[in-house]
């Protein structure tokens, strides 16, 4: 049984237990993210499970958490339901690595609040509001 983390569309971020058996491992991935999981890897100590053939919501948290880990902004949405693991799924996810993605999900989350009163200038403004504010909190390492 391993620790990992799941971040849904809306950004809540909750944390999940995964089976011991690689068959079993599959099946939960495949329930939490609603279909087939496609495994994208944007850091060196973990993999993050997308739904295959996409989902209807972009995943703000995941998008820009994957870019920060790359050091590029994805020209591409991560959607729907994704969960985070280990490289070796059997293992624990890393502590430091679990804390970033709690960071940026309360990141995006504190920027969206921060748009009802104040809307950003486009669409490309807010994804750099975004990643810039996620950037900050995962870097910074708070």
């Amino acid at each position: 049984m391993a620790q990992a983390l799941v971040v849904e569309a809306n950004g809540s971020v909750r944390d999940t237990v995964l089976p011991g058996g690689a068959a079993a491992r599959a099946g939960v991935v495949r329930d939490l993210v609603g279909g087939y999981a496609d495994q994208g890897r944007y850091h060196r100590d973990v993999v993050l499970h997308v739904r295959g053939d996409g989902a209807a919501e972009p995943n703000l948290v995941a998008w820009a958490l994957a870019s920060v880990w790359r050091g590029v902004e994805l020209d591409y949405f991560l959607y729907g339901t994704v969960v985070v693991t280990a490289p070796d799924a059997t293992e624990a996810l890393p502590t430091a690595v679990a804390g970033q993605v709690r960071a940026a999900s309360e990141a995006v989350a504190a920027i969206a609040a921060e748009w009802r009163s104040r809307r950003p200038a486009s669409d490309r403004a807010a994804l750099s509001e975004l990643l810039a504010g996620v950037r900050h909190e995962v870097l910074s390492g708070t």
